[in-house]
């Protein structure tokens, strides 16, 4: 596993930080591993309502997000509600959650960048865990200071963990305080082990190109994503930036922001709660029909003929076989024990505690 970092000046320019940087982080988690292991931690879960909405002044993301407050407050605003962050309380934000945040410095101001407002944030890309603090900046608006990022296989595991721990929270279940506390306390745990594991001198791509990927992944839902608004953001032209792309990864970027967009509409393809022109919307496409022809082009199958498949195989998996026995299968959620063994079979020890 590795980690990397980037540090952003007031221009959201990434450049590369330091790999002290994943001490802070360390010490930041086992003080919130802390409190969740002795049962204090203050966990906020807003509900997941009007979902993949483009709501004005307001973003969402295609994964869960979590923010622990450090300094100062941090007010969140969305489509059916606020929550405020203060300091030692954490926060996950669902899926595809419209949400605008405000800084509220430690005097409770919005005014000129300074101290007095800091949060950790961590997110979910393809193949990596992002952690990053945030700062005021100025008008109350939280910026990047710098950013990491860890690679791990369990990247999966770990996002359905956090989705998990979204749905408990708001469940009628008696148990769900419960529930949502233990998926808390391994969510966090496993956050501070990844970080613990890091190899610092793991870059394995020329920072520029770094600083390129990670600005397509989270400006993956804005139309307004392109080359031209890459190369704003990194003060260089188009032309410099589309050459260098191609030269050290061997794709066009717009095929690489194609691809990624195209990556996050497979992940939503199968809620059937969004139609093909709401999940087009969401990846960033304003046209649906160019939308299909991108889907098609990468997915090889329009996003009709996609999500079909993905009811098919819904099927044939619920109409597998439950249980293998020895002497055949059940399609059942279960069957009487077999017989007990005769005299002729001797039956398998089992050790009684």
């Amino acid at each position: 596993m590795g980690g990397q970092n980037l540090a952003f000046g007031s221009s959201l320019s990434p450049a590369l930080g330091v790999a002290a940087q994943s001490q802070e982080y360390q010490r930041i988690l086992a003080g919130i591993l802390g409190e969740a292991e002795r049962g204090k931690l203050h966990l906020k879960v807003p509900e997941p309502h009007c979902l993949m909405q483009r709501r004005s002044g307001m973003h969402y993301h295609f994964r869960p997000e979590v923010f622990v407050q450090l300094e100062g407050a941090t007010r969140f605003r969305f489509p059916q509600g606020e929550l405020m962050l203060r300091p030692g309380e954490a926060a996950i934000l669902p899926t595809g959650l419209p949400h605008g945040e405000t800084a509220l410095r430690a005097d409770g101001g919005e005014g000129s960048p300074g101290r007095g407002f800091r949060n950790f944030v961590a997110g979910f890309y393809a193949g990596a865990v992002s952690m990053h603090l945030a700062r005021d900046f100025g008008g109350g608006r939280p910026d990047i200071e710098t950013i990491s990022f860890f690679s791990t296989p369990d990247l999966h595991r770990i996002v359905e963990m956090v989705e998990f721990l979204v749905q408990a929270s708001h469940s009628p279940s008696g148990r769900r305080e419960a529930v949502a506390r233990g998926l808390g306390l391994a969510l966090f745990a496993t956050l501070a082990d990844l970080v613990r594991a890091e190899t610092p001198d793991a870059r394995k791509e020329p920072p520029r190109i770094f600083q390129i990927k990670w600005l397509v992944r989270d400006q993956l839902y804005n139309p307004d994503l392109n080359v031209t608004f890459i190369a704003q953001r990194l003060n260089c032209s188009a032309d410099y930036l589309s050459h260098i792309f191609h030269r050290d990864t061997g794709e066009t970027l717009i095929h690489y922001i194609h691809r990624q967009r195209i990556r996050g509409a497979l992940e939503v393809m199968a809620n059937p709660a969004l139609t093909i022109s709401e999940i087009a919307w969401a990846c960033g496409f304003a046209d649906a029909g160019y939308f299909t022809k991108v889907f098609r082009r990468h997915a090889g199958l329009t996003p009709q003929a996609y999500r079909k498949r993905l009811s098919q195989e819904s099927l044939r998996e619920a109409g597998a076989p439950k249980t293998v026995f020895h002497d055949g299968t059940d399609h059942s959620a279960g069957r009487a024990a077999p017989p007990a063994a005769g005299p002729e079979q001797e039956a398998t020890p089992f050790l009684t505690l």
